[in-house]
Formats: structure tokens, C-alpha cells, sequence
């Protein structure tokens, strides 16, 4: 061939070559749903090797059994006899069937690998959920240098399918489901996770990473995973929710997010934020800067719109939406009293007033002035900026309990305004109406679908129906599992979430904290109470679909962010067991626990500490290591 032709011929294979390439990249273009690989490395702590190991279990009747170590006996660790001896260490407990295979193999990190096929905004949050289930595997191992321990696997592949892509916020009818099916193909496991939505995938990677654990006895400690299994899951209430008051002991961000992560292992999914009482108004709302700069503890103690922010998209990614409450019209006084220096009278009445018992639950009192216009122009500006700092849109929590009747009374009689009110409550209820008229204009005029509020007397007849619409007002109910107020609620059709104190409010238990009043809502409240109420159990469809779910709450007259952990865990994972799977219980009337419930708790509390949360013991080690002996 001559050198002209050589030439020519090499132009042409050139010319075709990049044709190809921008073909194939243009096909590559066209679908409408890459595939997405993630690989992540990530620094970690050093950790040291174990000492030698003193006791091994045997599985004897689906029950792991300690024996001093022998020569005939094998070496055999407790973590692996629990994941592969009788009950699954699930929790909370799949709704659907499990099928669980009774060998593991051994893996490192490095080896995962994550893929998915979804597209748009959903892959963001695929990202961020994929990097925090890592981080989560990372938790548990305990020798830094396993990574270079031979391990059965070339690669450890998660593949995640969402149907719905498009779907990036969780709402009440959002579907939660998931399943997951893993098993071994060649040197690989692969585990594939199918959900309706990426808040169910996020769910399935949770149970995913509660099918791997730390083996210390095996090549001097390495990860291990379940290898094969399949499971099918979908939680019994769209509302899963833990309450948190950082308004009468301020907790930092960084506290929030561990009580964050311990929502997201134990599936809850509703974070309801009680973020001013009349203590203190530690949130900073740029539009009114004197609720905080009047009314925060200290400089150091308020909460940044930024701060808020990356809270509120902290929660999203582990599945979790998050409610700002500002409590209102009463639990409403340190941050309120600046209204008569800038021309507004007084916003609120009976702030810091003594004797406090006759003005308020709790000193100190305050709540807002019902009389004064300026307060609902306040609350429209304030409303806005929660529903931007949140972009929650679905549910708003208005707060509404405790008003003092008395403390308005007096106020009325003081000033020169006439009044026709011979029943104060319909003051309380008008105040309420031009309350959730201010959210509606705050949200553009659209009102928001379901508005929480507390049950207090304005919402027990005659005066609920006159005030609260059934179509948009949904009520927590807090009272006592024997008070009227839930099922006189769900007789006259309105929705609820149900936070009975007696069971439910696990800041109760630790004394007075002042001498006069009634300053202790004994007795504590222990994780079996927390797990064995079922205040649905006598409901029948329809009047149980208006039970949206339930939420335990943690009000911090006598704690701060140092024991924040320890009052949470592992008592509102005992919760969110109950509101996930709401597993039936043996007998009703004298609740009693299967072994199953302890051993599966103490796991899940171990693995609540290995992700960095102080979550408090259950029993003694001895009960841990000899399973079923303390019951």
C-alpha cells in the first residue's frame, strides 16, 4: 500500500472511531436511568488486636451456650453463634417473612461495592444513604489492620432498584416497604434491595447492615455477613415518631444528630423537635431576632438557620422528616416579653409571674396575649420560617396545650377593652383559628393537609368540634392510657397520634426536681412498659386507620446532652419496634416477653453503642453472654 493511501486508510478508521464513540456515548445519553457505582474508602481508629479468647457457645434447642474453651470444642464467638442460631437479631422485627441461611462468610470493607440504576434527585440521597450505611459496617470492626486477613469474598455487591425515583420526600402515604433478597454467586454475595422508594431502600440497607457483625475469634477478627437470606418488610404506621424538648435544657447539634442516627437504626421516622417553651427560644428566625437575643440562655445556646438546615437534611437521608414545634399559646414567655420597648404591647402575660402555680404547670410561666394583633403577625413570620427551614409541608405541629384560663382572665379584667366571653375556652379556640389562618397565609395560602396539636380541654367536648376541623386537625394524644381522650377522639373521627404518658414519656421515673407542684410523673417508665403497650389493640378498621401512629417523647426539665443517650436508648428502640411491626403479644392481659425480644434488644443495643451512641445497659454482661438464663 502506498504511503497516500496508508495515510488515507488511517484518516478513515480515525474518522469511524470517533463516530462510534459519539454513538455510543449518545445511546449512553438516552437512558433515562444510569447506572450509578459507588465505591468508598474511609479513615477510621486504630484498634487493637483482642487478648485470646476465654469462653467459646455452642447452638444446643436454638440457644447459644457458654463453655470454657477445650480442645474438642470448636472456637465459635458469641456474635456469630446469636446471628446463626435460632432467633434472627433483627429490630425492629420484619412485618414479612424472613428467611435466614445458617452459614456466614467472611468479608472487609474494601470489598463493597453499590450500585443502582436510579436517576434524578433520588440519587443524591442514594449517595448519602449508601456512604452512611458504610460508615455504619466501619462501626463495628475492632482491628484496623483486618483488611489484610484473607477473606471468602472477591467483592460484596449491594444493587439497589427504586421504582419510584421521583419520590424524595417522605409523606404519611409514602411507601416504607422493602425487600431484600442476598446470596452468593461465585466469590461475590450479592444483595439486592428492592423498594417502591428510596425511604424504603434507606430501610433495607438498615436491615442489610443488621445482617453483618464483627466475629473477634475469626483470623483475629473480621466482619462477617449472613450468606443468604431473604426478607420482606413493610412497617403497620406511616407516623413513627420520638419527641425531644431542647428548650428547658439546650442540646447541642451534634447530640440531635445521635439521636438521629439511633432514630434511623431502629427504623423511627419522625423527628418532632420541641424547640422553645417558656424557658427559653433558642432558635434564631432572622425575621424576629429578638425572640432568641431576648430569650436564649446564652450566645452559645441557639439554634443557626444553617444549623437547623443541615439537621433537617441530616434526618432526610436516613429516612427520617423533621417537625419544629413552637409551642403556642401557652409554654410561650422568655423570648415574648420585648413587645412593650418596640411599640408592640405586651405579646405575652404572666411572664416569670409568681406565685407561678396559679399561672402555668411549670415555672416559669408565660403564654401569648390572644388580645393582641401584633402576637399572629409575629406567628405568621415565624410560621414561615419553619416551614422553610424544614420544607415540611405535609404536617405542622401548632403545640396548643396547657393554656392557664386563669392567667388570660386576669389580663381581660385589667384592661379597658370589653370582652363578651362567659366561657374563656372560646377565647382559646378563636385564638386557634387565627393561629392556623397565619400557617395557611405563611404557606401561600394553601393550608397544610394535617396540623398537629396537643390534646388539652380545648380539645375534649363540647369544644372540639367547634374549633378543630376533622379534616385538617390532627391531635396527639399525651393523656393517660385510662383517660377518655383517645377514644372519645377517634368516636368523633378525628386522627391521632397516640404519646400516652403513663407509657410513653420516658423523662418520668427520676424524682422531683422543686418542692412545690406536682414535679415528677413517676414511676419510670422501664423498656418493657415502653414495648408491651398496644393502646390500638381493641380497634377495629375504620376507626384503627384513624390512629396514624405513635411517638415517645423525652421533655428535659432534668437531664441536658450528657445523659441524652442513655434516657432515649434503648427504650425508644423498644418503641419503635412496637409502631413498625406492632407484634401481637401473647397475652393481653398479663403482658409477658419472649426470650427472643431480650436477646434481639441487647443486640441492637450493641449495635446502638458501636455507632457511637451511650445508650444504657439492659442487664448485667452475664445475661448477655448466657442467653435466656436471667429470664
Amino acid at each position: 500500500m502506498k504511503q497516500g493511501e496508508l495515510r488515507r486508510a488511517l484518516l478513515i478508521v480515525t474518522l469511524l472511531c470517533i463516530a462510534l464513540f459519539i454513538y455510543l456515548y449518545w445511546q449512553q445519553s438516552k437512558k433515562l436511568t444510569p447506572t450509578l457505582v459507588y465505591n468508598y474508602k474511609h479513615v477510621y481508629s486504630s484498634y487493637k488486636k483482642s487478648r485470646p479468647p476465654q469462653w467459646t457457645w455452642q447452638c444446643v434447642n436454638q440457644r447459644c451456650e457458654r463453655h470454657h474453651i477445650k480442645e474438642n470444642l470448636p472456637l465459635v464467638s458469641l456474635s456469630t453463634c446469636s446471628m446463626l442460631c435460632g432467633s434472627t437479631q433483627l429490630w425492629p422485627q420484619p412485618t414479612g417473612p424472613v428467611t435466614l441461611g445458617s452459614r456466614a462468610v467472611t468479608f472487609n470493607h474494601e470489598q463493597l461495592t453499590f450500585e443502582s440504576s436510579a436517576a434524578g434527585p433520588v440519587r443524591a440521597l442514594l449517595d448519602q444513604a449508601f456512604s452512611s450505611f458504610n460508615d455504619n459496617v466501619i462501626s463495628l470492626v475492632q482491628y484496623k489492620d483486618y483488611v489484610k486477613e484473607k477473606s471468602d469474598l472477591r467483592k460484596f455487591l449491594v444493587r439497589v432498584s427504586i421504582k419510584q425515583p421521583e419520590t424524595v420526600k417522605l409523606k404519611l402515604d409514602t411507601d416504607e416497604g422493602y425487600s431484600i433478597v442476598l446470596k452468593p454467586h461465585d466469590t461475590d454475595i450479592v444483595a439486592n434491595i428492592t423498594a417502591a422508594t428510596f425511604f424504603g431502600a434507606r430501610h433495607g440497607l438498615e436491615t442489610l447492615g443488621q445482617l453483618i457483625w464483627w466475629d473477634e475469634y475469626a483470623s483475629g477478627g473480621i466482619l462477617k455477613v449472613i450468606k443468604g437470606a431473604t426478607v420482606q418488610d413493610v412497617p403497620v404506621f406511616p407516623y413513627r415518631g420520638l419527641m425531644v424538648d431542647t428548650s428547658r435544657n439546650f442540646m447541642s447539634v451534634e447530640s440531635l444528630k445521635r439521636v438521629l442516627v439511633g432514630m434511623a437504626a431502629s427504623k423511627l421516622n419522625v423527628f418532632h423537635w420541641h424547640i422553645t417553651d417558656s424557658q427559653s427560644f433558642p432558635l434564631v428566625v432572622p425575621s424576629v431576632p429578638q425572640l432568641a437575643e431576648t430569650g436564649s440562655y446564652g450566645p452559645g445556646m441557639t439554634y443557626s438557620q444553617e444549623e437547623v438546615r443541615a439537621l433537617v437534611e441530616f434526618g432526610r437521608v436516613r429516612g427520617i422528616r423533621v417537625l419544629l414545634e413552637v409551642d403556642t399559646p401557652a409554654h410561650a414567655g422568655n423570648g415574648w416579653a420585648w413587645g412593650p420597648q418596640e411599640g408592640l404591647g405586651d405579646l405575652a402575660l404572666c411572664v416569670n409571674e409568681r406565685p407561678w402555680s396559679l399561672y402555668c404547670g411549670e415555672p416559669p410561666c408565660g403564654q401569648l396575649n390572644p388580645d393582641n394583633p401584633n402576637v399572629y403577625d409575629i406567628l405568621q413570620k415565624l410560621y414561615d420560617n419553619l416551614l422553610d427551614l424544614t420544607d415540611e409541608r405535609e404536617i405542622f405541629h401548632l403545640g396548643g396545650d396547657e393554656v392557664n384560663l386563669e392567667c388570660w382572665g386576669q389580663h381581660l379584667q385589667k384592661t379597658s377593652t370589653p370582652y363578651n366571653y362567659t366561657d374563656l375556652h372560646d377565647l382559646w379556640g378563636e385564638f386557634t383559628l387565627k393561629a392556623l389562618n397565619r400557617l395557611t397565609l405563611a404557606n401561600g395560602g394553601v393550608k397544610i393537609p394535617r396540623v398537629v396539636v396537643w390534646s388539652s380541654r380545648l380539645s375534649k367536648r363540647p369544644y372540639v368540634t367547634k374549633y378543630l376541623d376533622k379534616e385538617n386537625v390532627v391531635v396527639q394524644s399525651w393523656g393517660a392510657s385510662q383517660w377518655s381522650d383517645t377514644p372519645d377522639l377517634i368516636a368523633d373521627g378525628y386522627r391521632v397520634i397516640v404519646s400516652h404518658v403513663d407509657a410513653w414519656y420516658l423523662d418520668c421515673g427520676f424524682g422531683r426536681w422543686r418542692e412545690t407542684g406536682e414535679a415528677a410523673c413517676d414511676p419510670y417508665r422501664p423498656w418493657q412498659s415502653v414495648y408491651t403497650h398496644r393502646p390500638w389493640q381493641h380497634l377495629r378498621p375504620p376507626s384503627r386507620n384513624l390512629v396514624l401512629g405513635g411517638e415517645a417523647c423525652l421533655w428535659s426539665e432534668q437531664f441536658d446532652e450528657g445523659s441524652l443517650d442513655a434516657r432515649l436508648w434503648p427504650r425508644a428502640a423498644a418503641f419503635a419496634e412496637r409502631v413498625w411491626a406492632d407484634p401481637v403479644l401473647v397475652d393481653a392481659a398479663v403482658p409477658s416477653l419472649q426470650e427472643d425480644v431480650y436477646t434481639r434488644l441487647s443486640t441492637h443495643r450493641d449495635r446502638l453503642v458501636s455507632r457511637g451512641i451511650g445508650a444504657e445497659a439492659m442487664w448485667p454482661e452475664w445475661c448477655t453472654q448466657n442467653p435466656g438464663m436471667c429470664l
